[in-house]
């Protein structure tokens, strides 16, 4: 009987342990889901004929013109070069990256930089105490080659970063960044400025992680309410004996009366969360006739090939943060649902 009772609460002991490293992990997971949210910028790789900074800078002034504003931002691709502090003989290795526009769009950090500013630059934080020792380095300089920068801000990115506003005006513009508009979506914000000015482009999108993200929270509210379930199916059959005398002569089971009640609201509550959840996938994905079978084969081939693209290409800090917080939540909302589910 010891021994019995000693495997019964070895097994509660368990489940519990479970439940609590699954909740943890559950509860950092939302906080990626709820940091990765919506994005209303378009990325577009260009090709063919590249735009030059003057021209660049040109199409920025154009589109800050009459009634309707289009937030662009272009970006020029400078490698990676070598940063020195001469002041300290220090030096490290840093992507250079030149914009003109709306530096917000590329970073909302990178809003430190001033449109006209072509002295300063904003650094990351791990560049800052390679040359510097601090991230307090702000008003310090900086040398790229033989041109001379300002520290204009500190940026808590992961990545060695420079950034700039290219003074060269023969430079190209691999990139464009165009905030869609209301009731715009990314994709034709893209398509109607490349096509409006005559350029060529392929948009780097990750509208694929607004379909595949919410899956992992649902799955853990699936396997949760399952195995709670499960659990209270457990307890209101362990025990034949445990009813009182007054309830089998009624003929009403209290224990069973309750389990089954709670089954219904649990049940009820994740039908909720996984609703909301499941409301985020964009409404693209729903077919205009369920009976097209045509249409899904062809929006994963779409989706699939997206994604390809989206792997190749470079991308803005804020897709690179919104990448690595995706990944986090789906490991993180992943792994506590096979914890709950096997608990």
């Amino acid at each position: 009987m010891d021994s019995k009772k000693k495997n019964c609460f070895l097994k509660y002991m368990k489940a519990m342990a479970a439940v609590l490293l699954s909740s943890v992990l559950f509860y950092f997971g939302m906080k990626d889901y709820v940091h990765v949210g919506k994005t209303d910028i378009g990325v577009a790789e260009l090709y063919g004929n590249y735009l030059t900074v003057s021209q660049a800078k040109q199409h920025w002034q154009d589109s800050q013109k009459g009634d309707e504003i289009t937030d662009l931002c272009f970006l020029c691709n400078g490698g990676v070069q070598t940063v020195k502090n001469s002041r300290y003989s220090r030096q490290t290795n840093v992507r250079v990256t030149g914009i003109i526009g709306m530096a917000a769009l590329y970073d909302r950090q990178a809003a430190m930089l001033e449109e006209s500013d072509e002295n300063g630059c904003v650094i990351d934080k791990n560049t800052a105490l390679d040359l510097f020792g601090s991230e307090n380095c702000v008003g310090n300089q900086l040398m790229v080659g033989e041109d001379i920068y300002e520290v204009r801000g500190v940026a808590f990115w992961s990545q060695h970063m420079l950034l700039i506003r290219p003074a060269q005006k023969n430079l190209f513009c691999t990139q464009v960044l165009i905030r869609r508009k209301k009731g715009q979506s990314v994709e034709s914000a893209a398509s109607n400025f490349l096509l409006g000015n005559g350029l060529s482009g392929t948009l780097v999108d990750d509208s694929w992680m607004d379909v595949i993200l919410p899956l992992f929270p649902v799955a853990f509210f699936v396997m949760f309410t399952i195995s709670i379930s499960r659990w209270m199916y457990r307890f209101e059959n362990g025990d034949k004996q445990s009813g009182s005398r007054e309830e089998e002569r009624s003929g009403i089971d209290l224990k069973k009366c309750g389990c089954f009640i709670m089954r219904i609201l649990l049940w009820g509550i994740c039908l909720f969360f996984c609703t909301r959840l499941l409301s985020d996938i964009p409404k693209s994905w729903l077919p205009d006739k369920w009976s097209d079978f045509s249409f899904w084969p062809g929006k994963i081939q779409k989706t699939v090939e997206a994604f390809r693209w989206y792997i190749m290409f470079p991308k803005t800090m804020a897709q690179a943060e919104r990448l690595v917080r995706g990944i986090s939540c789906m490991i993180k909302c992943g792994a506590a649902a096979l914890l709950i589910g096997i608990a």
